[in-house]
């Protein structure tokens, strides 16, 4: 069941960068709202039956906000035997909202969180309440499922949800493992001098650049202790970069040894 953090020449006047324009959402008034009118859009936006062992205990529509940004949100809950899963869709007015709220509020969930899953990515993490979460975007609409159990995000609803809005979110970084040495894992790109590219995490013995003699180490690390384990940058849209670990107990296929 059910995840990046690399002669002396004349010098020239720095050029300062144009600034990048960042989009901010005008704050408005939020005029009064009847919730109620909500209920209507139910099956427009949720899955409104049982799904595989689950049956649905309830749903439900209101306007909620994430910060400044107003949001239509609905809801909808699961149960089995043992487990409850709660479903919610946050419709957003515009696409740059959604991104204003991915950029900020949910900005560590989804670069500490991101994981491939059917081709797709989504953010995986565990809420305060110790329950398995995961959140995604499509379009201008943010799905979060989040299983009320601390090991696993419930699979069977997590692949309803895709089918229905499959995922477009983007971290420009994923770490499959995140900085955790102690697994091999997998970052979707990572700087090596001037090339950009997918990195599995290796031990620095069997690294063919450190091999051909085109990669030196930065630290005191030896051949049998060495790990370059591959994490992804803190900015948003940028490559990642290698960490160099020495392992106390050796390094064998990607990790260091427990």
């Amino acid at each position: 069941m059910l995840l990046l953090v690399a002669c002396m020449p004349v010098q020239q006047p720095i050029q300062k960068p144009a600034p990048t324009p960042i989009f901010v959402p005008v704050i408005v008034p939020a005029p009064v709202r009847n919730a109620s009118l909500l209920l209507g859009n139910i099956d427009s936006y949720v899955i409104n039956r049982a799904i595989g062992p689950y049956f649905q205990a309830g749903t439900g529509a209101i306007y909620d906000n994430f910060g400044i940004v107003p949001v239509e949100r609905y809801d909808s809950r699961y149960q089995s035997k043992d487990i409850t899963v709660l479903a919610q869709v946050f419709k957003f007015s515009t696409r740059q909202e959604l991104d204003f709220v991915l950029d900020s509020e949910l900005y560590q969930i989804v670069t500490r969180g991101a994981t491939r899953y059917r081709g797709q990515t989504i953010a995986l993490y565990l809420t305060v309440g110790d329950h398995r979460s995961a959140i995604w975007s499509s379009g201008n609409i943010l799905v979060y499922i989040e299983t009320f159990i601390p090991d696993f995000a419930e699979r069977t609803i997590v692949d309803a949800y895709l089918d229905k809005y499959p995922s477009d979110l983007d971290s420009g970084c994923f770490d499959s493992e995140g900085d955790e040495r102690f697994l091999k894992g997998t970052t979707s790109k990572v700087k090596i001098g001037k090339e950009v590219m997918p990195w599995t995490d290796v031990c620095l013995r069997d690294f063919v650049f450190y091999r051909n003699k085109q990669y030196i180490p930065n630290s005191a690390m030896n051949e049998e202790d060495g790990l370059l384990e591959g994490i992804c940058s803190q900015n948003p849209g940028s490559p990642g970069f290698i960490k160099e670990y020495i392992c106390s107990k050796g390094c064998i296929d990607g990790a260091c040894k427990v």
